[in-house]
């Protein structure tokens, strides 16, 4: 196959290894292949149920099972690779050459290549026995059902993958249920993104339970779905009984009433929790009546946002005393609200702020609400009482008085973190690389992931900083840009 020269890698004259030796890693290679040739070979079988129907993994065959991938002698990375090749070929698609070059490296990206079901099939049957990859890439696939079931096989079987991202692929409920039965069994992953693919209520009932029994996740993004009501029931539910998840993204979904009230309460008993992402929902006054009683009691939130969920002046009060005794919360965002009037509770928050309730506040912001004069008095007095708290606030000149105050610049993080640790910028640059290899650009996702691995700011920050890195919106962040403006 000509483009397996491409791929596979080649050996120079006066390295060839001794004829009995070629042919004994050759023989190893065809029984590896044949033996799951064999398995793949097989007529698939995903009958396409009811949606009212319950499914369970006996609905389908994956064709992916323990021995199609068996242990090889020699260079594993480049026998995976002929293998990949060999699958490719058998199942009629075209090989990607990313990943034929990444296979045994410790991430691979494969975003935006199109793979669909087949190309899910081929690397999913050759990482099944994969030891050295820790983190899959494999956004804006297409997947769909079958590659959301092939996904699932892996999970179940796989004891290498920490992080896995699965996000915008059209994932349907088949997919979704073997991802989801794949979770308690799972002890070693640790990031999961689910994110973009159209996710509703059966679904939420299916990986909530998954999550409710599972010990190792700890980040999950779940945002840009169609969760609503009863789907906040259910993830309330896994919240209160879940002792490991420390971050959580459920922003652009449909969750209200029980929902937002379910998953208001979760946080009761949830002592793990550090950031929660409920932004772009609907938890209005009736959610945040039941937020404030949780903020009570909680000891582990750190971030909180709360933007676009129409709360209104009582909705900010609920919040302002709930927060009256936390002594964690460092981040609240109440973006884009329903406040439209005096502003009483967003007084209420800034007297609990100014009275050195919530200690630990650094950030809060509450952007695109109107404040009146005695809000921007009260302001006022607040900062200058807490050096350590930034407020952003304000909206259209037009419409609404505009913070006086400099907003403060991502930048100003960056130089507290590396004034802390006593390290110059080009070293941070290459701490943010995994591979720990100096390199001059990283990807917007290496250099999100890095920065949220190592702490160094907010998410509110870092997507600002990002977008400043970015400017040329290339999705590469460079390292002399980097250091220079740092």
């Amino acid at each position: 196959m000509p483009r397996a020269h491409s791929i596979v890698d080649s050996r120079s004259n006066n390295q060839a290894p001794s004829l009995r030796s070629a042919c004994s890693s050759a023989s190893s290679t065809i029984k590896q292949v044949d033996s799951t040739l064999a398995l793949l070979r097989s007529d698939e079988r995903v009958d396409e149920e009811d949606e009212t129907q319950s499914f369970t993994s006996s609905h389908w065959d994956t064709d992916l099972e323990d021995d199609d991938i068996s242990d090889s002698e020699g260079d594993e990375a480049t026998s995976d690779k002929e293998t990949y090749l060999k699958l490719c070929d058998s199942l009629g698609v075209i090989p990607v050459s990313r990943f034929g070059n990444e296979i045994g490296h410790e991430e691979i990206k494969i975003n935006h290549r199109f793979l669909k079901e087949m190309g899910t099939k081929a690397i999913a049957s050759v990482l099944l026995g994969n030891k050295t990859t820790s983190k899959l890439h494999v956004a804006f696939n297409e997947l769909n059902i079958k590659g959301g079931i092939y996904m699932g096989k892996l999970l179940s079987k796989n004891r290498a993958l920490t992080e896995l991202n699965l996000a915008n692929n059209n994932i349907k409920r088949e997919g979704i249920v073997a991802i989801a039965e794949a979770l308690p069994s799972n002890t070693v992953i640790r990031k999961l993104d689910l994110s973009g693919n159209g996710l509703g209520e059966k679904d939420a009932a299916l990986l909530a339970e998954g999550i409710e029994n599972n010990s190792s996740l700890h980040c999950l993004n779940l945002s840009y779905n169609k969760f609503s009501e009863e789907s906040g029931v259910s993830f309330g539910t896994a919240l209160t009984y879940n002792n490991s998840l420390l971050e959580l993204n459920l922003s652009w979904n449909h969750i209200r009433r029980r929902g937002a009230e379910a998953i208001s309460k979760s946080l009761r008993y949830n002592d793990s929790l550090e950031n929660l992402d409920l932004s772009w929902n609907g938890f209005d006054d009736t959610g945040t009546a039941e937020l404030g009683e949780s903020l009570k009691r909680n000891s582990a939130l750190r971030e909180l946002n709360l933007s676009n969920n129409r709360i209104s002046d009582e909705g900010i009060k609920n919040i302002a005393k709930g927060l009256e005794g936390s002594e964690k919360l460092e981040v609240l965002i109440l973006n884009h609200n329903l406040i439209f009037n005096a502003c009483q509770g967003v007084n209420k928050l800034l007297e609990m702020l100014h009275k050195n309730g919530a200690p630990a506040m650094k950030i809060l912001a509450i952007l695109d609400i109107k404040l009146d004069q005695d809000c921007e008095t009260l302001l006022a007095k607040v900062l200058e009482n807490r050096s350590g708290l930034t407020v952003h606030h304000g909206c259209k000149k037009s419409d609404c008085f505009v913070s006086k105050k400099k907003e403060t610049n991502p930048f100003d993080f960056l130089k507290i973190y590396l004034d802390k640790n006593k390290i110059h910028a080009s070293d941070l640059f290459k701490r943010l690389d995994t591979d720990c290899q100096f390199r001059d650009s990283l990807s917007r996702v290496e250099f999100i992931d890095g920065m949220k691995r190592l702490r160094v700011m907010s998410d509110f920050y870092l997507d600002k900083l990002v977008e400043i890195l970015d400017e040329d919106g290339d999705g590469e962040i460079d390292y002399s840009e980097f250091v220079k403006m740092s």
